[in-house]
């Protein structure tokens, strides 16, 4: 993260106003050009820039009244400037809505392991079909993503890890590493410890003036995870459904062995992520909860207990547990595990979560 440029105000700002109709909209720009269309049901705005430059990023702030002050401006979305077409933020509308819209472009670079990823929708879950499968992953529902993130593409390695936390948790040893020891993903880690991580992250981030207003780094929720692991797929794995091929992509009992390995070393994902099946679970944000009208695989008497979600399998699983839509196995907030580890996300920033 050297080398980044740093200022504290945006280099170009414009104004538009979209109000609840189409002959309601007006936009004052001169360059760039900023698109507003309406959604094919005619109930959402889609705003968005054309192209302004290769770098920096665009940040999109909404207030109720073009009176409101500067600084109660809320931001709402956050897209990397070169990525404009693919960075539209849907305003949902009503009868009553107004809303004024101002965008800006901050001259800031983020981390180049981080992917930025656009919004859209998916279908969550597995069919019936897909086996083997656990109950906790149906009935499939489309689930939306209306804002844009970035993702990084590699797990948080070990290396990462102590240089933000002055400590190694990891318990896994891999004498086949090597020099690439320091890459092998940071493991044993808590769900507490993956945030403080993340609340570290953010604070030496702000520092440097590379966090964008209104996002922040964290863990992502169990929608987004599913969301970028499938990549714009439907099949049990990001690459189809033949088991045959899982080593390719990802690590698990039959390629590792007993021992997780360092990140990067096999085929992304359709949208550049690494190791997003197997080599270790991933931390989500969310409390695990059965989905609507499904299945819980906690006992009766664990129901309620501060169990969180984890993602994606490890290297000591079954080719089953490494698919997209496997949920096993929820933890405790406290639980320490030598295949547990984090991936973070920049994203909107959510309520805090305990």
């Amino acid at each position: 993260m050297t080398g980044q440029r740093m200022i504290s105000k945006p280099f170009f700002s414009l104004w538009i106003l979209a109000v609840c109709s189409v002959s309601n909209i007006f936009c004052q720009a001169e360059l760039p050009k900023v698109v507003i269309k309406t959604s094919l049901y005619g109930n959402a705005l889609n705003i968005y820039s054309e192209p302004y430059s290769k770098d920096g990023i665009a940040i999109l702030y909404s207030a109720p009244s073009i009176n409101t002050i500067h600084k109660e401006w809320q931001p709402v979305h956050a897209y990397p400037i070169e990525e404009s077409y693919r960075g539209g933020f849907e305003f949902k509308q009503n009868e009553r809505a107004q809303r004024f819209f101002r965008l800006e472009f901050w001259d800031m670079e983020i981390d180049p392991n981080m992917i930025w990823i656009p919004p859209g929708d998916y279908l969550m879950g597995s069919p019936e079909s897909e086996l083997p499968r656990s109950k906790d992953e149906g009935p499939q529902r489309l689930e939306a993503v209306t804002h844009g993130f970035w993702v990084n593409k590699f797990e948080v390695t070990q290396e990462e890890y102590i240089e933000l936390m002055g400590n190694n948790p990891s318990k896994a040893y891999n004498e086949l590493a090597g020099s690439l020891t320091v890459k092998l993903p940071v493991e044993s880690v808590t769900w507490d410890e993956a945030n403080e991580y993340c609340r570290r992250l953010n604070e030496r981030e702000l520092k440097a003036n590379r966090l964008p207003p209104g996002y922040e780094y964290r863990l992502p929720t169990e929608v987004e995870w599913e969301y970028v692991a499938r990549a714009g797929t439907n099949q049990a794995y990001s690459y189809g459904n033949l088991v045959d091929h899982l080593s390719e992509y990802g690590w698990w009992r039959k390629n590792a062995g007993d021992a997780p390995m360092p990140v990067g070393q096999l085929k992304p994902n359709p949208w550049g992520l690494y190791d997003i099946h197997g080599n270790v679970f991933e931390w989500c944000l969310d409390d695990y909860k059965a989905y609507e009208g499904g299945a819980s695989i906690l006992s009766s008497d664990l129901e309620g207990l501060n169990y969180k979600v984890t993602r994606g399998g490890a290297f000591y699983c079954p080719s089953s547990i490494l698919r997209s839509a496997c949920r096993n196995h929820p933890q405790i907030a406290d639980y320490r595990n030598w295949l547990t580890g984090l991936r973070v996300f920049l994203a909107p920033k959510r309520p805090a979560r305990r």
